[in-house]
């Protein structure tokens, strides 16, 4: 990584008064912010307003903790990494207070503390504005294309007291976790899926939304919609001006920027495997309906909304920025996000940890000292103590083990007959230096500092070639977490490599040559302009053909019939444990029932939480799937404490059932239980 000349740190504080046209505009941006939740939400004015201060007092005030205020004020993408991670910082304290059995408030009012003792006024102000060049304007515009599809399916989420869609099967869970952190008192909190169940789990995004929630009222899904994602996405496209900044300051602006936006080819998903047989047909038979389907794969291309995702792409581009700053900016940043960030996306953590640590081993190595080793230290030791805290420390059953395994991830593309197309993926992301070396442009004269970042892309591929998670829970009669997930440790890959490439690049950009440049502009634009174009028409269809996007559930039926249900107090059970998504193939996560009020459900999600009680649970759930109401229905009520049943009447069912009806609707009825 090659750093810019930091800026001189002023010596006082007397530079840090903000002046009447910054103060406007800021305070113009909040108004803005809170008439767009009341506005897009139908939220309260109050609750908004609250929600836009919490942002403010524990993202950028607490981040004046791991970012030196006197350094952002020239520069808004880096205040809004420290806002973020402030958040982070908060979220992290949040949970460690309800860990400790201290009232909820205690972690992130010390950490706000903290700052404002540090810094005092210094740690208030926001950046200044200046205007931007032409490039950075086209940058921010192709970029923002590319992260539209998360912002606008958030906006779709928002509306209302519910929920009125989900696009993603993953945002129900993750709503479902908020209410629970939304309610908690202690650590881990009380499944709202499993009644009486607890796990360990990347709570950090979550914590983010439930310190919001819990500051200023707001309700739990326009926390995450209306905050938590756009403010993510604004934070991603942040970092990744910070990163191209430090990387490649002579190469315009607007091939870097959108370049470290892009996660494709995901490495996840086979890119070319799907796209170069497609193509071929295309240009061969001169239809283009192949080329639509493979358009059509939204996961392909990771436009897909997914808010876990999305975080963890922001911390990967904040962490590679903070690393490449820290001669100039120091290293708490950076060491921060790569120590904790297996709070909000373990694979991604992962990833980061042992990329960071290879990259510093070789840097001690190549200088012959162990200085570079001092954070890689402190990085590994913050993440062993947040693992051992939020993992290790909970009196839950462990529900995954990492098990020794060589070559398990070169197995698993032979076993699927992909490794020639993963080999083409990672030779397509690695084209625009690969051109740059044939022309001479090799890597000891672009300096070896592009070493460390090819590194953190080797490493992950390592780990998953030595290393395999097992899950635990396979003998408890249900499916558990797919194994396969543990892949997502090489998902950050392609980040790794787009900045490597840009880091090979930016120092001899100017001295390339003109044909070179074409080149490797021609190629860095065929990575971002499918992804851009994919994104425009998922958004599109997420506007206005909504039932066709990615996992699309429509809540309104079901969320009319629970809003009959007082949230506090009951706990309800169902005949039906699908997921409404694609056509209802996911069977045992109604994921609705907790994500959309908040409501504790006895039994409905035996996918993602099992335990060893949940063989038991599936057999009393068989009972409100037989035609005949029994008596082992009623028995089953009373040892448990249902209150309420939800029936999806197309769904099979007991006729007729002897209880007290509190809601009829086309698709679902509601009873209740007997006191």
């Amino acid at each position: 990584m090659n750093p810019e000349p930091a800026s001189p740190v002023p010596p006082s504080d007397a530079c840090l008064a903000i002046d009447v046209r910054t103060a406007a505009i800021w305070l113009s941006v909040a108004v803005a912010m809170t008439t767009g939740i009341v506005w897009c939400g139908e939220a309260g004015v109050v609750p908004a307003a609250g929600a836009v201060l919490a942002v403010y007092g524990f993202g950028h005030v607490s981040g004046a903790l791991l970012v030196d205020p006197r350094r952002d004020r020239a520069s808004v993408p880096l205040a809004l990494v420290r806002l973020l991670a402030g958040l982070l910082l908060t979220s992290v304290a949040f949970l460690l207070a309800l860990l400790l059995g201290l009232p909820w408030h205690l972690g992130p009012a010390a950490v706000l503390v903290a700052a404002v003792g540090l810094h005092g006024r210094a740690a208030f102000p926001p950046p200044r504005l200046r205007a931007p060049r032409l490039d950075e304007v086209v940058a921010v515009a192709l970029a923002a294309v590319v992260l539209a599809p998360p912002v606008i399916s958030s906006l779709e989420m928002a509306p209302g007291a519910f929920a009125p869609v989900f696009f993603n099967v993953d945002f129900p869970y993750f709503v479902e976790k908020v209410h629970s952190l939304v309610a908690a008192d202690s650590y881990p909190p009380e499944s709202l899926s499993v009644a009486g169940g607890q796990r360990s789990y990347h709570f950090g995004g979550h914590a983010m939304a439930a310190v919001i929630v819990r500051a200023s009222g707001l309700l739990p899904h326009h926390a995450v919609f209306l905050v938590l994602v756009p403010l993510l996405a604004a934070g991603l496209l942040a970092a990744a001006c910070l990163l191209a900044r430090r990387l490649s300051p002579a190469v315009p602006a607007w091939l870097t920027v959108p370049l470290l936006v892009v996660p494709a080819p995901t490495l996840w998903y086979d890119g070319w495997a799907a796209v170069w047989p497609r193509l071929v047909d295309a240009v061969s038979t001169g239809d283009l309906g192949p080329l639509n389907t493979a358009a059509e794969n939204w996961e392909l291309w990771g436009v897909t909304p997914n808010v876990q995702n999305v975080a963890a792409h922001f911390l990967v581009l904040a962490a590679l920025a903070g690393v490449a700053a820290a001669t100039s900016e120091g290293w708490r940043l950076p060491v921060f996000l790569i120590g904790t960030a297996v709070m909000v996306k373990s694979p991604a953590a992962v990833a980061l940890a042992s990329g960071f640590s290879l990259a510093q081993a070789w840097r001690a190595v190549d200088g012959r000292s162990v200085r570079p080793l001092v954070p890689a230290l402190v990085a590994a030791a913050l993440f062993g103590v947040t693992f051992g805290a939020f993992w290790i420390l909970p009196a839950v059953p462990a529900e995954m083990r990492t098990v020794f395994q060589p070559g398990f991830l070169i197995e698993y593309l032979r076993g699927r007959e992909t490794a020639g197309w993963f080999a083409a993926d990672v030779l397509w992301l690695l084209l625009p230096a690969l051109i740059a070396w044939m022309a001479a442009v090799t890597l000891r004269r672009a300096g070896r500092d592009a070493v460390p970042l090819l590194l953190f892309a080797v490493a992950p591929i390592v780990v998953l070639n030595v290393l395999r998670t097992v899950d635990l829970r396979r003998g408890y009669g249900v499916s558990g977490m797919n194994e396969d997930d543990w892949r997502q440790v090489v998902m950050p890959v392609p980040v790794f490599l787009h900045a490597f490439v840009l880091s090979v690049l930016g120092p001899r950009w100017m001295s390339a040559g003109r044909l070179v440049r074409g080149l490797v502009a021609g190629v860095l634009l065929m990575s971002v302009l499918p992804v851009a174009l994919v994104a425009v028409r998922y958004a599109q269809v997420v506007v206005s053909k909504p039932d066709n996007a990615h996992e699309f559930a429509d809540n309104r039926a079901i969320g009319a019939a629970l809003a009959a249900v007082p949230v506090s107090g009951t706990l309800v059970v169902t005949n039906d444990l699908r997921y409404p998504a694609d056509g209802f193939r996911r069977e045992n996560r109604q994921m609705q029932i907790p994500a959309l009020f908040g409501h504790q459900a006895f039994a409905v999600n035996y996918f993602y939480e099992a335990y060893p009680f949940s063989r038991t649970r599936q057999e009393l759930q068989a009972l409100l799937e037989a035609d005949v109401w029994s008596g082992e229905i009623d028995a089953a009520a009373r040892e448990h404490g249902w209150t309420h049943l939800l029936i999806r009447k197309d769904y099979p069912h007991p006729r007729p059932i002897p209880l007290e009806r509190v809601f009829d609707g086309d698709e679902y009825a509601v009873y209740r239980f007997p006191d």
